[in-house]
């Protein structure tokens, strides 16, 4: 049973799941049907004192005399359009929102398994054939209150017997109707529960991942999902300025990771993408991104995600997949999932869990050393891995712009160091290649000539201006590159009380040339920086 405990992820029962049905499949044909069943109203309807007999041989009495008080002895009152209700006690259930609700009802509902389940794995020994005694009689899973059955169809409809028998005696009801069967073509029956016929359907979402039948995670239907309800997410914070006029891009990059891509990646960790489906994550990253930026549709999102330290979906996905198989070798040893490992880790088995070991971050770096693989050295190969991605993707693109940023993977000092706001929108432009950028325009000073980065270099003298060789492609990004990615000593920062004055009116002035203005005088020119370089 898993849900609530420590080590029991959602994503781990679903991995359960997947590889039992795809050892059933090979093994013992035909493909299980699934139940997923429903309780109605679960909290709401335990029978507290069935809680409390089965505690109280594990329990001293002035411990579970607490517990009583604190589920017993309780009143409710609902308020609803500024009107309260009178106050009640509740007779049945565990209280909503409290922190020991899923450890009761987890209690509540644990003879459930043993009373579906085959005597075989009553025996604590855990021995035998983990194929051919085991799997089969998995015939259920439970994750807090959902519960999934996996028989043949022979076999199932006696399993739903006993879940009505069980719900009889402890006094709660299965709501036939939420309950879901997702079974092969092969499998035509109908099931029922109370007398009422249970849907069958396509697919379900279990625990949050759409299952197919057969037991497969529906690829097409969970990025689908994820994006959806990304956008929804990432519209809702737009409405509270996360877009280019809002939030800072760094802090809207960080509302962005925790809490649109979070729901972006949910289950990507246990999903062998292809192609396809990681292009449509990478271009719903890509949107977000500009819309953070200000970026058109066509603008290059490779270098905003480079200043703000956020890889592609494409290596997002093989980072969290080789997170997930990493710590799927250090599970306690009492868990389903730990049980499973020494099979489904064999290319024999052609388990979905090998399929994941192929993905570009674990194959060649983890794989190899898996039996001394510790902690630091998996955080240490994660940056290697996340280091050698973005060399990669500048030795295979031709973009100037994500060359000239900064070499190492880490948040572009620009995005945090102090600066006006004006002083930060100049330089984020350079970055970006939107300053100078878009449209062509002619210089004013050389009509003959239009506005571009190498023509800006010869026009303002920006090398002679900056003390710097014309060796130097691009002198403004060699300074921004060498801006301090921590605060330095006051020794270490002298330069920078020169330079960084001049570089600041250099893009002052090109901001006004290029839109055809004259310059103003800047008016104490990268100040705050200096200020806190000299603190």
């Amino acid at each position: 049973m898993g849900g609530f405990r420590e080590s029991r992820s959602s994503l781990d029962q679903v991995q359960c799941l997947i590889e039992i049905c795809s050892i059933l499949r090979r093994n013992h044909n035909p493909s299980p049907t699934l139940a997923f069943l429903d309780i109605k109203s679960a909290y709401d309807t335990v029978d507290r004192s069935y809680v409390w007999s089965e505690l109280q041989s594990h329990l001293c009495p002035a411990l579970l005399g607490i517990l009583k008080n604190l589920f017993d002895h309780v009143q409710i009152e609902i308020l609803l359009d500024n009107r309260v209700s009178y106050r009640f006690s509740p007779v049945t259930g565990v209280l909503q929102g409290s922190i020991l609700s899923p450890f009761l009802y987890s209690i509540y509902i644990n003879r459930l398994p043993s009373l579906l389940r085959q005597p075989l794995l009553l025996d604590n020994s855990f021995s035998g054939d983990i194929v051919s005694d085991l799997t089969p009689s998995i015939n259920c899973l439970l994750y807090a209150d959902d519960v999934v059955l996996i028989a043949t169809p022979e076999n199932l409809t006696s399993l739903l017997h006993k879940c009505e028998d069980h719900s009889y005696s402890l006094g709660y009801r299965w709501n036939p109707l939420k309950c879901v069967i997702v079974a092969p073509t092969s499998d035509v029956k109908t099931y029922q529960l109370y007398g009422t016929t249970i849907p069958n359907e396509s697919s379900f979402s279990y625990l949050g991942i759409p299952i197919k039948p057969g037991g497969l995670i529906d690829y097409p239907a969970m990025i689908q999902h994820n994006i959806n309800k990304a956008s929804l997410t990432m519209n809702q914070l737009a409405a509270i300025d996360l877009n280019s006029k809002g939030f800072p891009p760094l802090l809207a990059c960080h509302f962005y990771s925790q809490m649109v891509r979070a729901q972006l990646d949910y289950g990507l960790a246990i999903s062998p993408l292809t192609t396809k489906f990681i292009h449509q994550l990478d271009t719903f990253q890509n949107q977000c991104i500009r819309r953070i930026f200000g970026g058109h549709s066509r603008s290059s999102a490779q270098v905003m995600l480079h200043l703000v330290n956020l890889p592609s979906m494409r290596t997002r996905v093989a980072v969290l997949q080789a997170q997930y198989l990493f710590r799927s070798t250090h599970l306690p040893d009492d868990t389903l999932l730990a049980h499973l490992l020494p099979y489904i880790q064999s290319s024999t088995s052609h388990s979905h869990w090998y399929k994941l070991a192929n993905t570009p971050m674990w194959k060649p770096l983890c794989g190899p050393i898996l039996d001394t693989l510790d902690k630091k050295k998996f955080l240490s190969l994660r940056t290697k891995f996340l280091a050698d991605q973005f060399q990669n993707l500048c030795n295979n693109s031709d973009s100037i712009l994500l060359s000239s940023t900064h070499p190492t993977i880490q948040v572009d000092p620009i995005l945090w160091l102090p600066m006006t706001c004006s002083e930060r929108s100049r330089v984020l432009r350079w970055r970006l290649g939107w300053l100078p950028g878009g449209k062509p325009k002619e210089c004013i000073f050389h009509p003959y000539h239009n506005w571009s980065r190498r023509h800006a270099f010869d026009c303002l003298q920006i090398h002679h201006r900056l003390y710097l060789p014309r060796s130097i492609e691009d002198p403004i990004s060699f300074l921004l590159n060498l801006l301090p990615l921590h605060k330095p000593r006051p020794t270490a920062s002298h330069s920078w009380f020169t330079l960084w004055p001049i570089l600041c009116t250099i893009l002052h002035e090109l901001d006004y040339y290029f839109h055809d203005e004259c310059p103003p005088p800047p008016v104490d020119p990268g100040a705050k920086l200096l200020n806190w370089l000299s603190k």
